[in-house]
């Protein structure tokens, strides 16, 4: 079966140039290639469930001028609509529920921020995992049944 066409067109990606792929940190390199495993999964039919990467990192983002702390005009209306700091790198729906995902390189510590986004996750029951390599980050999802080997459209 085909896959469908919505389908197609949001996993649609262009890819990274060389120049920002070699401004990535370790970090954010490994959570890249986790979302280009995503987008296949996605388009095979082997992903069951929705995700998305909110971008809580336009949360923090500003810049000090003339002595005071500017939020860009983006950043900041996000923020009104909702965006919160450290809400995790990415969220899975599905039929049984949800998944909530931080990435972190090898040493790396959640912030009080992503702290906070955990134990809200913990109180409403939603599972939130710290994963360093995309290896690990598939394997919870193959864990909770939303990755599959074989399923297609």
């Amino acid at each position: 079966m085909a896959t469908p066409a919505f389908i197609v067109r949001l996993m649609q990606h262009k890819g990274l140039s060389s120049t920002a792929c070699a401004k990535l940190g370790p970090e954010d390199a490994e959570a890249y290639r986790f979302a280009q495993d995503l987008r296949q999964a996605s388009i095979e039919g082997r992903l069951l469930a929705v995700w998305t990467h909110p971008a809580n990192e336009l949360a923090g983002m500003g810049k000090t001028v003339n002595g005071k702390f500017r939020v860009a005009v983006q950043a900041a209306i996000a923020k009104a609509l909702g965006l919160i700091t450290g809400s995790s790198d990415y969220l899975f729906l599905h039929q049984r529920g949800a998944i909530a995902m931080e990435f972190k390189a090898k040493d790396g510590s959640l912030t009080q921020g992503q702290r906070d986004f955990r134990e809200w996750c913990n109180a409403c029951g939603v599972p939130f995992h710290v994963v360093r390599s995309r290896t690990e980050a598939m394997d919870v999802l193959r864990n909770a049944g939303v990755l599959v080997e074989e399923r297609g459209w």
